[in-house]
């Protein structure tokens, strides 16, 4: 769970106004940031708290146990056998590796770029282009990782031995609606990045001129080196 929170929710709160000296979020995807990190964030979230209710409630001698298996594996037979059949996959585990992956490369890219890393874009007071760490190899580093990362918790999620899967609430029409509906968000997130990172790049050009052309010469990849 930490690895989603990584991934989705901001190290930094929102720029004060008296911190800001020129561009301030006009663009959709800053002003919907907020919503758009906790709805992200819900899908895994919901997933893995079923999962660990099914874990408990098979482990522990609790009344409510046999209730709660019904309610989270509906449609078997028997719910304790279902639950039973929760296990951690190989491709489980490759939709975890890319998570991993991708919320290790936000955090560098946290890290790298301190204050000045805001969901809400956003031209602070004595703004600085960075230009070293991963923004050395691509210019968007950041919404690599993001993308990677929700990819990953597809993975996960759609994975056998999941909870989606041995459930076979994806079976159902409200768990495809539900999968189809998260699908739905995850190209509309992207496609809200994609227009993000060319108004970002727009709005640092204007801001730091020859110096913005000569990182954007030197590193002309966008998400992937050598590919984008």
């Amino acid at each position: 769970m930490n690895a989603e929170y990584t991934s989705y929710i901001s190290p930094t709160p929102a720029p004060r106004k008296e911190d800001v000296q020129g561009y301030n979020g006009g663009d959709f995807m800053s002003r919907a940031s907020t919503a758009i990190s906790h709805l992200s964030l819900a899908f895994p979230w919901v997933l893995s708290g079923c999962e660990l209710a099914a874990i408990l409630a098979l482990v522990l001698p609790l009344a409510p146990s046999d209730a709660i298996l019904s309610a989270l594996f509906p449609r078997a037979a028997d719910p304790v056998s279902a639950a039973r059949q929760l296990s951690v996959h190989p491709i489980f585990l490759l939709g975890m590796s890319l998570l991993c992956c991708g919320a290790i490369l936000r955090k560098t890219c946290y890290r790298t770029l301190g204050r000045h890393f805001t969901f809400k874009l956003t031209i602070l007071k004595e703004h600085e282009l960075v230009t070293w760490g991963p923004y050395a190899i691509v210019r968007h580093p950041s919404y690599t990782s993001i993308m990677v990362a929700t990819v990953g918790v597809f993975v996960m999620g759609l994975s056998p031995g999941s909870w989606l899967a041995e459930s076979r609430i994806i079976d159902t029409f409200p768990g495809r609606a539900v999968v189809g509906a998260y699908m739905v968000w995850y190209m509309f997130m992207t496609f809200g990045f994609l227009r993000r990172m060319r108004i970002e790049d727009a709005v640092l050009r204007e801001e730091f001129g020859a110096q913005w052309d000569e990182w954007a010469r030197k590193v002309p990849y966008l998400l992937v080196p050598y590919v984008w």
